[in-house]
């Protein structure tokens, strides 16, 4: 049993791991005669109950805190993918006027064991990771994996309070990040999870909603879960979004891709905007397609990746990359033309995403020329007196609701800019992405009890509340600093 089946239903989250020695505990006793514990860190509550995994030398106990008269807490044994039928070890109830309750101690048996607990009036159960004997203490990187996971909900496959739908896209993509640069598969079953919710086994989406690079988005994801596990359901997903999109071109620009679709109306007038988000994405999707679709198709998508690169180099979408190396967000149409309103705005996401295409383009092409511009945007992202730097640290500096209960969509964009330039690094070619970049990134962030927020230096202020997106993102900038993937 692994992955989603390890979580259910949670909510937010912060639980305590120790380790140490209790020599010669047998199964039911009381886990106050075990010494010299060693403690360390991980984290799992459910409906802010904390679920706590103590071990020992041998075996270990569960307990759980914060907790409510008629809460219960157990030990699961079992080999980590099946139990061996042990399972509601010492299973304990909390009595009022308690808040709190503990097992008796268990052995490992040869096995591994985890703690699990539930609210008393909740159905959902959550569970630690399983354990065994030797394991190591879970590392940074782990331990926000699992703050991203408390977020997950497993009654609809995306994350909490996300109404776009792309964000947990993105959270998705970040998770199979971390699964192919670490090799840790003990969350594989977040894909299935997520999978088999919403239309995505016949769209390849959650739902629709109207904005194309919400979309391709989930293409990106699917794109990565396909390389992680081979498996052709979602190949299918993705390719199933991007060839739903061909017939998304505003003829008012030249061909480029429209923000949303014609006749849908999110907002204000979504249709007639043309931004650099979307058709970056759509860049990179069909880019890497070509390289992973059998030799009939291979033209197909390799040719509207390449369609897409000569709409922003000559056709509309100049007007997007500014001189500078910097790329703007978008166009507005005005009569039967686009126009660049604000060359201002710019966003850290709408470089990163523009440099992952290009890399994608470069790979199926091996046209290494198309690493120069990808080498500009970095460049211009990251040179001393870039906009989008503060003491070396990235920053959104047109994301003035941020952080804040306004802020949303920002909270992804820096994610999307360190897995781009990440990409861009390893290609091994670049003469401007380095890995000091991505290690400041890293070292930069503080986190409270595990959780990162939107801002990237300074310790946590009150009002950088974390949620799944800020969590995200700095995932995506502890696994950009960590290295190349394996092969």
């Amino acid at each position: 049993m692994t992955g989603g089946r390890l979580r259910w239903a949670a909510l937010f989250g912060s639980i305590a791991l120790a380790t140490g020695c209790a020599h010669g505990l047998a199964d039911g006793a009381d886990p106050q005669r075990a010494t010299d514990i060693r403690s360390t860190t991980a984290q799992v509550r459910v409906w802010a109950r904390t679920i706590t995994l103590t071990t020992a030398d041998g075996g270990g106990w569960a307990s759980i805190a914060d907790a409510r008269p008629g809460d219960a807490v157990w030990l699961d044994r079992g080999t980590g993918d099946e139990p061996t039928g042990n399972e509601n070890l010492g299973g304990t109830t909390v009595s009022a006027p308690d808040t709190a309750a503990t097992t008796q101690f268990y052995r490992y048996d040869r096995n591994r064991l985890r703690a699990c607990g539930k609210a008393g009036d909740r159905p959902e159960v959550r569970c630690t990771r399983w354990i065994a004997a030797g394991d190591a203490p879970p590392d940074q990187r782990m331990r926000a994996v699992e703050r991203l996971l408390d977020r997950y909900q497993h009654d609809t496959g995306l994350w909490e309070r996300d109404g776009s739908i792309w964000q947990s896209a993105n959270a998705l993509t970040t998770l199979i990040g971390y699964m192919r640069r670490t090799g840790d598969r003990q969350y594989l079953d977040y894909l299935d999870e997520t999978y088999r919710h919403g239309e995505i086994a016949r769209t390849g989406l959650p739902r629709t909603t109207g904005y194309n690079d919400d979309e391709l988005w989930w293409a990106l994801a699917w794109i990565d879960a396909y390389d992680l596990t081979g498996e052709y359901r979602y190949l299918t997903a993705a390719r199933t979004i991007v060839d739903g999109l061909e017939d998304q071109r505003a003829s008012f620009c030249d061909g480029g891709l429209a923000w949303a679709r014609t006749g849908v109306d999110p907002q204000t007038r979504p249709w007639e905007q043309v931004n650099s988000i979307t058709n970056a994405l759509y860049l990179t999707a069909s880019a890497r397609l070509a390289t992973r679709v059998g030799k009939p198709d291979l033209a197909r998508y390799r040719d509207r990746a390449t369609d897409t690169w000569d709409w922003f180099t000559s056709r509309a979408g100049r007007a997007l990359l500014d001189p500078s190396g910097a790329v703007n967000d978008h166009l507005d149409r005005y009569g039967d033309t686009c126009v660049l309103v604000d060359e201002h705005t710019r966003w850290t996401y709408g470089q990163g995403q523009l440099i992952a295409g290009l890399v994608a383009l470069y790979r199926v092409s091996g046209n290494t020329q198309l690493l120069a511009p990808a080498d500009a945007i970095a460049a211009a992202a990251t040179r001393a007196d870039s906009v989008f730097l503060r003491d070396g640290v990235l920053i959104e500096p047109n994301a003035a609701n941020c952080p804040g209960p306004e802020c949303a969509d920002a909270e992804t964009y820096k994610g999307v800019f360190v897995r781009g330039y990440r990409e861009l690094l390893d290609t091994g070619l670049s003469r401007v992405a380095t890995a000091d970049f991505l290690t400041r990134q890293a070292d930069s962030l503080r986190a409270t009890g595990d959780e990162y927020g939107f801002r990237w230096q300074g310790e946590p202020q009150p009002d950088d509340r974390p949620d799944f997106a800020t969590q995200a993102a700095a995932l995506d900038a502890l696994d950009a600093s960590a290295g190349k993937p394996p092969a």
